[in-house]
């Protein structure tokens, strides 16, 4: 106990003087050390020995300290400083504080920002008032490293002299030196921005170079890409991409990026090619062609219930995105820039089509307003000036609400104008009127709907219609029964306790009819068009639901079929299974263990003697067998398809991530894809080497990313 008592002495001071001109600086702070000494006249505290000084602020540990009651200065030997508020860590030999303005100065430290990952080792280092930071030298990394080892060096850093750090994070410096551990590889002075001296402070890009990028291709030969970040504002920034490629040309990527406010920001990019192909060994070469690819999002939240969203996606062919799916601006890596930032897709590199639309939608209450311009670029085998451009849509719906508690009421009106330069269009007006009525007879649940469509049709031409304005009408009735039965099960006893599982049924049936359109020669604007025969059907099916007390739902299987009443009246003349009144049974598996197991089974079976139509199976397991595993298998007899996907992620000793890829066309025995790719995970840099095959072309690549610098990395 004497011990205890010699080695620790804890005061608690709550500073309150009454002298007025020290009274906006009152703190509350709680000092422990092995030795505290109290001076009076001026008051002054002296702490050695283990010293921790903490608040809801900070915590600082020294050797030893000094206190000054009246200016709030410490001075601080030996010491670590832990910032709550900025989420930083500091500590070096000798320091010194004022409490005040929270300034520091400080002969070496080694601070650590947390939030951006950031360290930096600094020699006669000092913080203002400002939250500036200053230092003669620093070494800054976002690699982990001894920092009172003078031996150890990290991975990689920057050594820059007369540093500046803003809380902007605008750094400058006299010169800078790029290390890989103590070997510097290269130097820049101040007039260059080269390699982002303004960039490692934090995570948002600055004005710098970004990582190179390397290709090797069989089509596209050796490719080198040094993309250039141009942080124009704080709010507007272009990346500069050009890509060399020997057999190929010169590539060029520019992408532009603003971001005004939370809900206004876009992304544009362009890429653009001069091609010269060349063949065998350079001797024969095609001509030249201009080769390009615009693309941009742009959302725009006006209101809370009002906003505007435009996609622009524009190619000169459709085989450019595929074949120089390569770089900054490649298909591939503009797909996951847009589903990452945008949360929505593109269409797929082969499609034949490319879509471009503007839209402004409102919402307010039950009501639901959308204003759409659409315009497809063609890039398929048929004549582009067939193609029927749905240039104006407007769509005005009144969503259900409830009348009385009984009634459900909807309306919705669409006015759509379509252009082509060969063939039939026009204006084209639809309007729909229903009504739903929900209710339960004992256990099961009903509901029943009806509703009436009306279309007018005026065409600008009619190529080869009778008339140029078309009326037609028609309505739909829909009957909705189904009920829940559900029942606890006990399968298996351990240590004394019952796992149990539910099971709920939920049986259904649903009877459509939709009558006849009393016009049925009319143009086609959208899928409704298609719509020209009666459609008379009974639908029953079962759902089967299974939950386990962790997991609900982890086990869901549906199987339906349909009957139709009108196939069934020509069904002793008909010979095709099609046009028999049975459908497919159709049967859907989900099942949903996650995080580690996820997977669904589609099929459909025929027993008008075609059996088995189609299989489909998406399978996904995460750290069972391998950290990724996902296959995709599709068959389907009608359309002549058998396709098989694999993908598999694993690490090996915590370090090295294994990728694999493969998609096969069983039915044409060929590799569509292929990719093996292997990455050395690093704490602060990531290595990949990895190529693609193609039946038309291989590519090989190499990727070097540092954490931290330009954007690139993992981040945690």
């Amino acid at each position: 106990m004497l011990y205890l008592w010699n080695f620790i002495l804890i005061v608690i001071f709550f500073l309150s003087f009454y002298s007025s001109c020290f009274s906006a600086y009152k703190r509350h702070f709680e000092i422990t050390a092995q030795k505290i000494e109290v001076f009076h006249k001026p008051e002054v505290v002296i702490a050695k020995g283990d010293v921790v000084i903490s608040s809801k602020d900070f915590l600082i540990w020294a050797q030893e300290v000094k206190y000054e009651v009246e200016t709030e200065y410490l001075t601080l030997k030996n010491f670590k400083i832990f910032d709550f508020q900025k989420n930083a860590t500091a500590e070096g030999n000798k320091g010194f504080l004022d409490l005040r303005n929270e300034e520091i100065w400080a002969d070496k430290v080694f601070l650590f920002l947390k939030k951006e990952q950031i360290r930096i080792k600094a020699i006669d280092f000092h913080k203002n008032a400002l939250n500036e930071y200053f230092a003669k030298k620093a070494l800054i990394t976002t690699c982990e490293f001894d920092c009172e080892n003078e031996k150890d060096f990290p991975p990689w850093s920057l050594e820059v002299d007369n540093f500046l750090l803003t809380p902007e994070g605008i750094s400058s410096g006299d010169a800078t030196k790029f290390k890989i551990k103590n070997i510097p590889i290269g130097y820049f002075p101040k007039a260059v921005y080269f390699p982002k001296v303004k960039l490692p402070i934090t995570v948002p890009r600055k004005t710098g170079f970004l990582t190179p990028r390397f290709s090797q291709g069989s089509r596209l030969g050796f490719g080198i890409q040094i993309p250039f970040f141009w942080a124009l504002t704080d709010q507007i920034d272009f990346t500069i991409s050009p890509f060399y490629l020997t057999k190929r040309g010169l590539l060029m990527d520019i992408e532009n990026q603003f971001k005004f406010k939370e809900d206004f920001q876009g992304l544009i990019k362009f890429r653009y090619i001069k091609d010269i192909e060349k063949r065998g060994y350079g001797i024969e070469e095609e001509p030249e062609r201009s080769k390009w690819w615009v693309l941009s999002k742009i959302d725009y939240a006006i209101k809370p219930n009002l906003d505007m969203h435009l996609d622009v996606d524009l190619v000169s062919e459709r085989d450019f995105l595929e074949e120089f799916d390569v770089g900054e601006g490649g298909y591939s890596t503009t797909k996951y820039q847009i589903l990452r930032r945008f949360n929505r897709d593109i269409e797929d590199k082969a499609q034949e089509y490319r879509t471009s639309r503007f839209w402004i939608q409102y919402y307010r209450n039950s009501l639901y307003a959308r204003l759409e311009n659409t315009y497809f670029d063609y890039h398929g085998t048929l004549d582009s000036d067939t193609l029927l451009q749905p240039l104006f849509n407007l769509n005005l719906n009144f969503l259900p609400t409830s009348i009385f508690g009984l009634f459900l009421p909807e309306v919705s009106l669409k006015y759509l104008y379509t252009y082509r330069k060969e063939g039939y269009y026009g204006d084209k007006i639809d309007t729909k009127l229903g009504i739903t009525y929900p209710f339960k007879i004992g256990m099961v649940f009903n509901f029943a709907s009806f509703r009436y469509n009306f279309n007018f049709y005026n065409l600008r031409e009619k190529d080869g219609f009778e008339d140029s304005s078309i009326k037609r009408g028609y309505y739909e009735f829909l009957v909705d029964s189904y009920i829940f039965l559900s029942k606890y099960y006990d399968f298996l006893t351990i240590l004394n306790k019952n796992l149990r599982f539910l099971h709920t049924l939920k049986p259904y049936i649903t009877y459509f009819y939709r009558s006849k359109p009393s016009e049925t020669t009319i143009p086609q604007f959208d899928y409704e068009d298609l719509i020209s025969n009666k459609t008379h059907t009974l639908e029953y099916g079962l759902w089967q639901y299974f939950s386990l007390p962790s997991h609900k739902n982890f086990l869901i299987i549906r199987a339906y079929q349909q009957y139709d009443f009108t196939k069934a009246q020509r069904s002793a003349t008909a010979t095709k299974p099609e046009e028999k009144p049975f459908s497919d049974i159709f049967l859907q598996i989900l099942l949903n263990y996650s995080p580690y197991f996820y997977a669904r089974y589609d099929t459909t079976y025929n027993f008008y003697g075609l059996g088995f139509k189609k299989h489909s199976l998406n399978l996904s397991l995460r750290d069972v067998f391998l950290d990724y595993v996902d296959l995709i298998y599709q068959e389907d007899s009608a359309w002549n398809t058998r396709q098989l996907t694999l993908d598999l992620k694993s690490k090996i000793l915590d370090r090295i991530l294994a990728e694999f890829y493969v998609s096969r066309n069983l039915i044409r025995d060929e590799t569509t894809e292929m990719k093996l790719v292997g990455t050395y995970l690093h704490d602060c840099y990531t290595i990949s080497l990895g190529f693609t095959v193609t039946p038309k072309d291989t590519k090989f690549y190499f990727l070097f990313q540092l954490k931290g610098l330009g954007g690139y990395g993992i981040e945690k």
